[in-house]
């Protein structure tokens, strides 16, 4: 018979989770509402072109999430996700509190001066998370239910016969959307399940742009290829053409949420820091930018009872005497950001991590 008993827990510097059977409990050594300034924080920062929110954030905090938090009321900043390049934004503290301020021009706009006229162009404001890292792979990329996928209509034939297909290419399909004349030609990929064996859908890929060009008499469709990564073919599914918004995502932390990091998007064994993975969250319970800290539970200890006696010491005698298990919790080595919901799963950006990530790995409040 093997005891098994918890480990008691003491505060330490390390966040840690403790798997208990009512849930997890998070120690960590500051309040979740707490702005921890980090120690080298510049006192002015100018924002340049190429900087994203979490970078900047993460100069200033410990948990960049909490970036609202710290922004301080400002008549001439409606949104703090809302930050331009040549910013200054300036720490301070009132009253012990931490503050940023931002210095800007009220007119963050630029004249554009040609022969013939002249504009006046609004910025764009710097992005939230690194969007050249990202964009390929939510835009490119989604997770569909099975019976969502089997809906889709499919592409046919060339006006030849021919069952693959690339750019300028015009193919039949099956009944379309009304109204809608862009499509990505898509294809399943693989299952997606977690490590309770639970489906979260199929990981379908985009391989072709398209857009319809006419109807015919029994009210399928003639589509044009016009961009294509890989050779399409009969069989190959329709879905409705996905814009990245970047607006979308508000950095926020999952508190009492809590789910797995499932795998990697492409399948790869391994994950760090960077790379994007599936979580077995969706659209029901997170949104782009709900921040997650990853947990992964350590190895349980065998402890063998110490008696005063030379033969407790021996080798035969933690062979033949029963041991003691103690369950450790679940460290903190990392942090992710959803950066794009489906219906049972999300993609997340890995922002941090100080291991290896293989799947599996426990998700929660950061």
């Amino acid at each position: 018979m093997v005891h098994r008993i918890s480990k008691s827990l003491i505060s330490i510097a390390a966040t840690v989770l403790a798997i208990t059977s009512l849930g997890f409990t998070v120690i960590t050594t500051a309040m979740a509402d707490v702005i921890n300034i980090r120690s080298d924080a510049p006192t002015n920062y100018v924002v340049k072109k190429g900087d994203t929110l979490w970078d900047i954030s993460s100069l200033f905090l410990e948990q960049p999430w909490l970036w609202p938090e710290l922004w301080r009321n400002n008549t001439q900043i409606e949104n703090p996700h809302l930050i331009y390049p040549g910013d200054m934004l300036r720490l301070r503290w009132e009253n012990g509190v931490p503050v940023i301020d931002v210095v800007r021009d009220v007119d963050k706009s630029s004249l554009v001066m040609t022969p013939d006229k002249t504009t006046r162009v609004k910025p764009e404001p710097i992005d939230v998370l690194p969007w050249e890292l990202i964009s390929p792979y939510i835009g490119d990329d989604q997770i569909m239910l099975p019976e969502t996928y089997a809906s889709l209509p499919s592409v046919y034939s060339d006006r030849t016969g021919t069952p693959r297909f690339v750019e300028k290419d015009y193919i039949l399909s099956g009944k379309l959307m009304n109204g809608e004349e862009d499509y990505d030609i898509v294809r399943r990929q693989r299952v997606v399940t977690d490590s309770s064996g639970n489906s979260i859908g199929f990981q379908v890929d985009k391989i072709a742009d398209a857009k319809l060009r006419l109807s015919t008499v029994n009210d399928n469709k003639v589509i044009e290829v016009t961009s294509s990564e890989l050779e399409a073919r009969k069989g190959d599914k329709l879905a409705l053409h996905y814009q990245v918004d970047k607006s979308d995502i508000e950095l926020k932390a999952a508190n009492g949420l809590r789910g797995e990091l499932v795998q990697n998007i492409n399948g790869n064994a391994l994950s760090g820091k960077l790379d994007v993975v599936i979580i077995n969250l969706g659209a029901d319970n997170v949104a782009p930018g709900t921040v997650f800290g990853i947990y992964e539970k350590g190895v349980d200890v065998e402890v063998f009872e110490q008696h005063d006696n030379a033969q407790s010491r021996s080798s035969l005698f933690e062979l033949t005497s029963i041991p003691t298990i103690i369950e450790q919790p679940a460290y903190k080595v990392g942090e992710l950001v959803v950066v794009r919901a489906f219906d049972k799963g999300s993609y997340a950006l890995v922002t941090q991590s100080n291991t290896h990530l293989k799947g599996g790995e426990i998700i929660g409040s950061p």
